[in-house]
């Protein structure tokens, strides 16, 4: 019997076309956030020209200063001053005999390392402000990389992209240690978060005499092995002992080294508290018991900062209260579905770090940036329409202008210090 089927003698469709991806998918994902921070910076530079072009006799940086005077003001002058004369082996003493603001308040490898690369010709602020940019792309590339894994390469590069449009990012264009701290702290992490311990020993060891804060990353990376050994006992990843010990031991380093530049500081100066006493000396011009006493800074804070918005101080219960409320809050965040996929090293070290802060700091106008080692937590605020994510960056941008302002511009009071 013969075969009735038919073939079809039309024409094949012609296969559907692939859409050309965009120009930014084709890139490697650093590449994507370099561009992103690389026009970030851009943007900040104008933002800091035009808070210039507006200085007044009552600004911080008086007309007719350079646009390094403006980028190198306060604990710029500091680290400059280090560079030329490091530090003092006699505490300077105020008029009633205490311990006055001095350099030990201020770590020696930023400086110094911007007076390497002067060369001793070059002005120290042209290094120095190379380095801040440098370190901060740097930084912004090892955020991604620390959360991929984790998010995704759509995610983590937007926590990047939030990183560099922060209203804090143009401390990446000043003559701060802030930038190279992160460098070397995200750096750690990224090297933890893989358990490679005992690579990430050598960080840590620069990280303490760049930026405070080792200490926190000891507890973090202390937690970080136990929660290890917990999963491992419970049938979870194995953990080879030789990864337990080198975990161990970056822990001990980073408390050791959290200590060190005090045990110099007393060293050189003859003095043991001379490390605290300096710090009491610039917590001084806030508290006037500026000794050093665990947690209560926040407490005093909540306090002074009611009574400096209402005019009064609220009752003795405020505080408390207050402080309790911020501490729910944030542990709410790091409990929540959104902070629980950037994975337990982040979780730990913002828990930690939080911690440390709350234990040693006194929050003035310092506090947004002593926040910025906690850029990890961007990770979990990544809307998903492009438009909201669009919003957020230029939120974030006009809120960065509006903190240049206060911090730069025809601004003049105590707590407008970056």
């Amino acid at each position: 019997m013969a075969d009735r089927r038919v073939t079809s003698t039309a024409p094949a469709p012609a296969p559907t076309a692939k859409p050309e991806p965009r120009a930014a998918s084709r890139l490697p994902w650093w590449g994507v956030v370099l561009l992103i921070f690389g026009a970030s910076r851009v943007v900040t530079t104008v933002l800091f020209l035009w808070v210039w072009s507006q200085a007044t006799p009552r600004s911080r940086v008086k007309p007719g200063g350079t646009f390094l005077d403006l980028v190198s003001a306060w604990d710029g002058q500091w680290y400059w001053y280090i560079a030329e004369n490091g530090y003092p082996s006699t505490l300077p003493l105020t008029a009633s005999g205490a311990v006055d603001t001095n350099q030990w308040a201020f770590l020696p490898v930023y400086p110094y390392l911007a007076k390497a690369l002067s060369l001793g010709v070059v002005d120290w602020r042209i290094p120095a402000l190379a380095v801040s940019v440098l370190a901060g792309c740097g930084a912004a590339v090892l955020l991604a990389a620390l959360l991929l894994p984790h998010v995704g390469r759509d995610r983590a590069v937007f926590a990047a992209a939030l990183f560099s449009c922060s209203p804090l990012a143009f401390m990446f264009q000043t003559t701060y240690a802030e930038s190279l701290g992160l460098l070397l702290l995200l750096a750690a992490l990224l090297l933890v978060d893989r358990g490679r311990y005992l690579a990430a020993v050598p960080l840590a060891l620069v990280l303490a005499f760049t930026r405070p804060g080792v200490l926190a990353l000891a507890l973090a990376v202390g937690l970080h092995v136990l929660v290890r050994v917990v999963r491992a006992r419970r049938g979870g990843p194995a953990f080879a002992r030789d990864d337990l010990l080198a975990g161990i031991l970056l822990a001990a380093v980073c408390a050791i080294a959290g200590f060190a530049w005090s045990w110099i500081a007393a060293l050189a100066t003859g003095r043991p508290d001379a490390y605290f006493a300096t710090e009491s000396a610039w917590r001084a011009l806030w508290m006037p018991d500026s000794s050093i006493t665990f947690f209560e800074p926040w407490l005093f804070a909540a306090d002074f900062w009611a009574t400096k918005v209402l005019g009064s101080g609220p009752a003795a219960w405020v505080a408390p209260v207050v402080v309790l409320l911020l501490v729910g809050a944030f542990a709410a965040l790091l409990l929540s579905p959104w902070a629980r996929r950037l994975g337990i090293t982040v979780r730990l070290w913002a828990a930690s770090y939080a911690l440390y802060l709350l234990a040693v700091f006194f929050p003035q106008s310092s506090v947004f940036r002593l926040l910025m080692p906690m850029a990890p937590l961007a990770g979990a605020v990544a809307p998903r329409a492009t438009s909201a994510r669009v919003l957020v960056l230029l939120v974030s941008l006009a809120l960065q202008g509006l903190w240049l302002w206060v911090c730069y511009g025809p601004v003049e009071d105590y707590w407008t210090v970056p």
